[in-house]
């Protein structure tokens, strides 16, 4: 044989192996030759949101909210450990001091202290992202 015929013959070789072991290879991982592989949706985590009151259950220690901006109704179960907190500013906020610096005043509350309509902010301890109840509430504050 001569020496170009010989080279030829390696290359072709060389050529189907390497086809072989990609085609092995691609069928071990199980990606569809020609399709796309998109990465995974990232986790959504969410510990902390703002809502209007919707109703209060003192007897049951519990709040139903409605988040800013969304259309669920959320149930925000209360515990000892929960921090109950009405915000409230040093002055009217129809008519605020020139001076743009201030310390608002925060004033622990009840669960009774709530009513139907507060703007609050709340604070879990764990991830709330998705769910329509939970319990392990840091702290809720009633806005301004």
């Amino acid at each position: 044989m001569k020496k170009n015929q010989i080279i030829i013959l390696v290359i072709i070789v060389v050529l189907i192996f390497g086809g072989i072991i990609g085609w092995a290879l691609v069928k071990k991982s199980k990606i569809p030759i020609g399709e796309e592989v998109t990465p995974e949706e990232e986790v959504e985590e969410k510990f902390s949101f703002t809502a209007t009151v919707l109703s209060v259950d003192a007897e049951n220690n519990f709040l139903m909210v409605k988040p800013t901006k969304e259309e669920k109704e959320i149930k925000v179960v209360l515990s000892d450990t929960t921090k109950l907190i009405k915000v409230e500013f040093p002055f009217d906020p129809t008519n605020p001091p020139e001076e743009a610096t201030f310390t608002p005043i925060q004033t622990e509350i009840e669960i009774s202290d709530f009513q139907e309509g507060d703007n609050v902010f709340i604070k879990a301890k764990e991830n709330i992202a998705g769910k329509t109840e939970f319990d392990n509430v840091d702290f809720v504050h009633i806005l301004p």
